[in-house]
């Protein structure tokens, strides 16, 4: 028994680790390394006294996640316990959701939001997609399709075909590149390693390193022959791996050969060919471009954030205490937990062109961090650890959080306490000065009653202010008093001095904050200063943080967007959109005097008639003279604009002018009646090209349905006619082969 609770306080200073959903093991070696005690939660515990909320898998200090299934343990994270996942970064770790907030933020900043390709949702955006195309369903530029889902290049083409594409899919469609920057007449793409240690405030921070990730065959400009190559345009790893031309890095120093490598070679390189002023330019557009993607959605961010992690939490009830220490300590929430109980490593994936412009390909919320080579150890676990220094957990975290739980709880219970102490003290202290009162007045006026008080008073108990108006008003010349409303008033109006005051009573204000142990107080903790900044700054040392922008590095960049000016408008964009589907529709009604011709007869009584008064209120009046009601304007004709945008909306297409959405209006020089024909057979050509893959679909499941024959069981037929009636005989037809059984009757 001993020897279990010294083992039991021993794993009170050992920080667990939730390696359940970990697929990695240099995630569970780096833990390991920091001292944390590894919880694989694949042991099923045999006591029956052990609950699944009270074992290891659900107490852990910090958790690691490698699967998709997110959501399922953020709600049943506690507040003492860390996660290595945002709530809400699936907005653009999903494609067609990236793809709409990009586009969302690029109506306000077209220049700043051009480092993605023109990208089109589908089946959302298919009318739109569709009108890229010819009347054949081709186009002479190249179009890259992703599912919205996929991960590994699973289910990526490239067409310029529009009947290859289904209808039903949801999948992203993109212009295709077709001038990246080559290395050794190799495409790439680059990997780079951002790290977000909180959301509220935001704090971003780039890996200074990174992957370089080459396709497997020299690049060619696409054409219908080699459009099939994956091997030439698709830069993922877990296609060119089994490629015959795939060359591993055997040795962390052979960095400039094989098809991976790292991105401080790249930066080099790139400096010796094309100069240090556009290699450093490069790198800060790059960071640039990973601070604008994530304020596309930092509204969403804080807000799933609290709505996760302060769900639980409840306000305390503001008291005035007579100490001021006590009084600052209930006004402020208590904050157990330091720092962001959140963070997350992103894979932010990046193509550049021959002019050396950055173009954003897609963002992973899942990188993998499988070492399959030295190169990969080296730059994996250098991520993985410094990112591990920066989680401010403790072994002690949920027997602080627990212990201060318990100490608002007594708060609580003591308050109560308290509260219902000061209101019989003050129920006694005002029955003892209205028996002073009513003592005084019966004295004066009926000295024969002065041993009834105590009766009176049992039978007014709770009602002493009543019984002394009472016996006010029937000794007193001043019949008409006024009640007193508080224990102040009371004291001057009736008792006018302290002198009838019981001794016992004084001080009786100060004992219920007497009573109260200040001990058992929760501290309150100091808002979060630049010190987290500093520590993470000292701690991230291959890291650069790139938001909140350093003042050394806005100093010397040409490249600093205002970032002040996009979180505004992202902010007030989601106020907007809050507001739309949380407050209900508000119409300008006419009102009903407006216009009293329109309104039904009236059907006044004598009074209403007598009065001039209507059923719905009477009319406004200056001077007794009834105003007549103000003309409302006559609405003005719509524009050519906005004839325009309503017929772009009847059409299914968006209200702004686009090139791909013609109008069907022909109004002057803007279009004619080829171009409506035009649009009229592609728009047609659509539709057909839908019905034909569906029917094409409908087909292809009723061949597979016919494949599978299935057996008739043979089914009798009992046919009773006359023939059967004369003779004894039984005719048993079969109806399945044709044939006639006879049974005999016995």
């Amino acid at each position: 028994m001993r020897h279990r609770r010294r083992r039991r306080r021993g794993r009170r200073d050992e920080i667990l680790f939730c390696a359940t959903d970990c697929k990695y093991e240099c995630i569970i070696e780096t833990a390991q390394h920091l001292g944390w005690r590894i919880v694989s939660g694949r042991e099923k515990d045999q006591k029956k006294s052990v609950t699944p909320e009270n074992s290891e898998s659900e107490i852990c200090n910090v958790y690691w996640i490698d699967i998709s299934n997110i959501a399922e343990r953020m709600s049943k994270l506690r507040p003492w316990q860390r996660i290595n996942h945002f709530p809400g970064m699936s907005n653009i770790a999903r494609k067609n959701r990236l793809a709409q907030n990009l586009e969302k933020m690029r109506r306000g900043f077209q220049k700043e939001y051009n480092f993605y390709p023109r990208t089109w949702v589908l089946p959302l955006e298919l009318a739109d997609f569709r009108a890229q195309f010819d009347s054949n369903g081709r186009s002479s530029q190249f179009y890259i399709i992703k599912p919205d889902s996929g991960c590994q290049g699973r289910g990526i083409f490239l067409t310029q075909n529009f009947e290859s594409i289904s209808p039903l899919e949801q999948v992203v469609a993109q212009h295709y590149i077709r001038k990246p920057f080559l290395i050794d007449g190799f495409k790439f793409d680059l990997r780079l390693y951002v790290l977000v240690t909180s959301c509220k405030p935001l704090r971003v921070y780039l890996f200074r390193d990174g992957l370089v990730r080459l396709c497997t065959q020299k690049y060619l400009k696409p054409n219908p022959g080699n459009v099939a190559m994956r091997c030439m345009h698709l830069t993922n790893y877990a296609i060119n791996r089994h490629s015959e031309n795939f060359q591993g890095n055997e040795t962390l120093g052979a960095c400039d050969i094989g098809s991976k490598r790292s991105l401080r070679w790249f930066m080099d390189f790139l400096a010796n060919e094309k100069g240090q002023r556009r290699s450093d330019a490069l790198w800060s557009r790059m960071g640039a471009m990973v601070v604008k993607v994530i304020l596309s959605i930092l509204p969403t961010l804080v807000r799933e954030y609290e709505s996760t992690f302060n769900k639980g939490i409840r306000s305390e009830p503001k008291q005035t205490y007579n100490s001021t220490s006590c009084e600052n300590q209930l006004d402020h929430h208590p904050q157990t937990i330091e720092g962001s109980q959140c963070f997350e490593v992103l894979g932010v994936d990046v193509i550049i062109d021959q002019a050396l412009k950055p173009w954003l390909v897609e963002v992973n919320h899942l990188p993998s961090f499988a070492t399959d080579s030295p190169l990969d150890s080296d730059i994996k676990a250098r991520v993985i650890e410094q990112t591990m220094s920066i989680v401010r957990a403790k072994a002690s975290d949920r027997y602080t959080y627990e212990r201060e739980e318990r100490s608002k709880a007594e708060a609580r219970l003591y308050s109560n306490q308290f509260a219902t102490n000061n209101l019989i003290l003050a129920q006694e202290t005002q029955a003892s000065k209205v028996a002073c009162r009513i003592e005084v007045i019966l004295e004066r006026h009926a000295p024969e009653k002065l041993g009834k008080i105590n009766a009176l008073l049992r039978k007014y108990t709770g009602r002493e202010v009543k019984l002394l108006h009472l016996i006010e008003q029937k000794y007193l010349e001043k019949k008409t008093r006024q009640l007193p409303t508080n224990l102040q008033e009371f004291r001057q109006h009736y008792v006018g001095s302290e002198e009838h005051t019981s001794p016992n009573l004084t001080g009786t204000n100060k004992q219920p904050f007497e009573l109260l142990n200040e001990d058992k107080l929760p501290v309150a903790s100091c808002s979060e200063t630049d010190s987290g900044v500093e520590l993470e700054d000292r701690l991230l040392v291959d890291f650069e943080r790139i938001y909140p922008v350093p003042l050394a590095a806005r100093m010397h960049s040409d490249h600093t967007p205002n970032y002040r000016a996009l979180k505004k408008f992202v902010f007030e964009q989601d106020e907007k959109r809050m507001r739309r589907m949380s407050c209900p529709l508000r119409q300008t009604r006419r009102s009903t005097l407006d216009s009293p011709a329109a309104l039904p007869p009236l059907h006044r009584d004598l009074k209403d008639a007598i009065e001039q008064k209507v059923p719905w209120g009477e009319p406004p009046r200056c001077n007794g003279v009834e105003k007549s009601p103000i003309p409302r304007k006559p609405l003005p004709m719509p524009g050519e604009k906005q004839l325009l945008a309503a017929d772009r909306l009847t059409r299914g297409f968006s209200s702004r002018q686009q090139v791909s959405a013609p109008c069907s209006l022909v109004t002057g020089d803007h279009t004619d009646l080829k171009a409506t024909q035009d649009y009229a057979q592609r728009v047609a050509s659509t539709v057909a090209h839908a019905k034909k893959w569906r029917r094409r679909m409908d087909d292809s499941r009723k061949r597979q349905n016919c494949q599978q024959v299935a057996l008739q069981p043979r089914t009798f037929v009992f046919a009773r006619t006359s023939d059967t009636l004369r003779d004894p005989h039984l005719h048993i037809t079969n109806s399945g082969t044709g044939l006639k059984d006879t049974a005999t009757h016995k």
